[in-house]
């Protein structure tokens, strides 16, 4: 016997359902299982990050001041070429400066010089100072500031100059033990001594001042 259109329509409706129901079944039971291992994840990930966070706080802790047990060598490394720079040269330049010196551009060549010979570096400038005013005073163009041979020496340059009166302190008066003006001075200019050493205190005067 046939089934009606009413009939067929409900056999229909009862597989859709029939169908949709075995579906629906396994993928809510894999949607749920998903979201448990997501949360199983999160829940793990959470858990390791609160460890790690609590183990660093535990080194810092324990470990604050070797953080930082470097740093003072670091310091130290810095500071050193700071304290070894040499400011002899500026020193001179001003002084030089000071007193409109023609010598000023030698300032450099002065305590490189000085410092060849193993003399004070002071000492050619200050000479310098009593016996020509800083070289303002001397022959026209003699480039003799000391007094070398009662003024009557003539150099060919500035830099001539330097270096042969450094040379002549060292051989003639450093290696003989005349280091200072108050010895370099009976030697150099015999006069000064029967006057009560104004020379050596003329010297020393403007030594002082470079420093």
């Amino acid at each position: 016997m046939d089934l009606t259109p009413v009939t067929k329509l409900g056999n229909l409706n009862n597989m859709v359902k029939l169908l949709v129901t075995l579906f629906w079944i396994p993928l809510t039971i894999s949607t749920l299982v998903l979201a448990l291992f997501n949360f199983y994840l999160l829940n793990n990930h959470q858990s390791s990050e609160l460890a790690l966070n609590q183990q660093a706080k535990e080194i810092a802790l324990t470990n604050h001041y070797e953080f930082y047990s470097e740093l003072p060598q670091v310091l130290d490394a810095l500071a050193a070429p700071v304290q070894a720079a040499d400011n002899r040269p500026d020193l001179i330049r001003q002084y030089l400066n000071k007193y409109n010196s023609p010598l000023y551009p030698y300032a450099d060549y002065i305590v490189t010089t000085s410092d060849q010979y193993g003399i004070d570096y002071r000492l050619i400038v200050s000479i310098a100072q009593c016996e020509s005013n800083v070289c303002k005073k001397i022959p026209y163009n003699s480039y003799n500031c000391w007094g070398f041979g009662n003024a009557k020496t003539r150099f060919e340059s500035w830099e001539h100059a330097i270096n042969y009166v450094a040379k002549t302190l060292k051989e003639d008066y450093y290696d003989l033990g005349l280091t200072t003006p108050d010895l370099i001075m009976p030697k150099y200019v015999p006069p000064s001594v029967a006057k009560g050493g104004p020379w050596a205190k003329c010297v020393n005067q403007f030594m002082s001042e470079i420093e």
